[in-house]
């Protein structure tokens, strides 16, 4: 299934035979999975940060799409069509081998590891309505955890693995739930008239940021689980989207549409820094696990390419060039 592409430079070989007495203090390179089309449908890949080591995971005529690790860095939870709807499908990374794990009619989407990587929690509308379902890793015991008149959506796991983030439209606009991971207790966070999406948990489960349509634009917010100490953190002149915690719970990264840049500023909503100056849009960021690098998507060069930078904004490489696009990447995890 694999098909890995090496670069291998005869300086290279040189220094790898040779023993050197000074240790090499720069980091390993860090392993990133992304979906591609560059070889005209949509498949899984895998790259270094450092632009080397590209390796094809899938190889299917149908779509393979929004790859995301297991916490421990073993396997890879993926979404695709080769089914003939939308289905989740497992790669276990180590022994190169592929296991599907929904079969029901109708679209199984949004797939999240639990922290302890022991159960995988998505949305299906197999019953006619999207809900929200939790699975073992193997696809045994799925589990319907809502059921609600409109549709529930991308459910998030909470760090400490007791609750689930998810968006509704139960109330006719999308509100922010939270709710215990057996499905039992459900408590709505948001009160709003317009959407609020993208729940994203801070590293200590502690609060949430989501991205709001408020007014006449889409703004940043912070709130607390239970529901109190909403803030908004953004107010600019046009929607700024996908909030992203640093490790360790100090910043909040995002990009807006006002200029298509990646910015940064504290989780009280001061020191905004603006991390990207580039003729395209940004997207598709994603943190290291060790707070110093992000991963994120860029059309600055005509079409989405991956890149990476450290997140003061310096140090930016480009990491794929393809003619399709190169999306949704995210950093192998460091198993602790």
């Amino acid at each position: 299934m694999k098909k890995r592409v090496y670069t291998l430079c005869l300086a290279w070989l040189i220094i790898g035979c040779a023993k050197s007495p000074m240790k090499d203090s720069s980091p390993e390179p860090m392993q990133i999975v992304f979906h591609s089309e560059r070889h005209g449908n949509r498949e899984i890949y895998l790259i270094d940060s450092e632009g080397e080591n590209l390796v094809r995971l899938t190889e299917d005529p149908d779509v393979d799409s929004d790859p995301r690790w297991s916490p421990d860095g073993q396997k890879i939870v993926f979404g695709s069509t080769r089914g003939g709807d939308w289905d989740i499908y497992v790669l276990y990374y180590e022994s190169d081998s592929l296991a599907r794990l929904t079969r029901a009619q109708g679209d199984d989407l949004s797939p999240d590891w639990s922290p302890h990587g022991s159960k995988i929690v998505f949305q299906s509308n197999r019953n006619g309505n999207h809900d929200i379902f939790v699975m073992d890793t193997d696809g045994e015991n799925q589990s319907q955890l809502t059921e609600s008149s409109l549709a529930d959506l991308a459910p998030q796991w909470s760090p400490t693995g007791d609750r689930i983030a998810f968006v509704s439209y139960r109330d006719g606009n999308a509100e922010i739930y939270v709710m215990d991971s057996l499905g039992e207790t459900e408590t709505r966070l948001t009160h709003s008239a317009r959407e609020d999406l993208e729940p994203r948990w801070s590293p200590d489960g502690s609060k949430i940021a989501f991205s709001s349509h408020r007014k006449n634009d889409e703004d940043i917010f912070v709130i607390n689980v239970d529901g109190t100490g909403e803030k908004r953190l953004t107010n600019t002149p046009s929607d700024d989207w996908n909030p992203r915690w640093s490790p360790d719970g100090q910043w909040i990264f995002f990009y807006s549409f006002i200029d298509g840049e990646i910015y940064r500023l504290d989780v009280t909503g001061e020191n905004l820094t603006r991390l990207t100056y580039s003729a395209g849009s940004n997207f598709d960021l994603f943190i290291s696990p060790n707070g110093e690098r992000m991963v994120f998507a860029s059309d600055r060069d005509g079409d989405a390419e991956i890149y990476t930078m450290d997140i003061h904004g310096e140090n930016i490489s480009r990491l794929t060039y393809s003619p399709g696009l190169d999306r949704a990447p995210q950093f192998r995890p460091i198993p602790h």
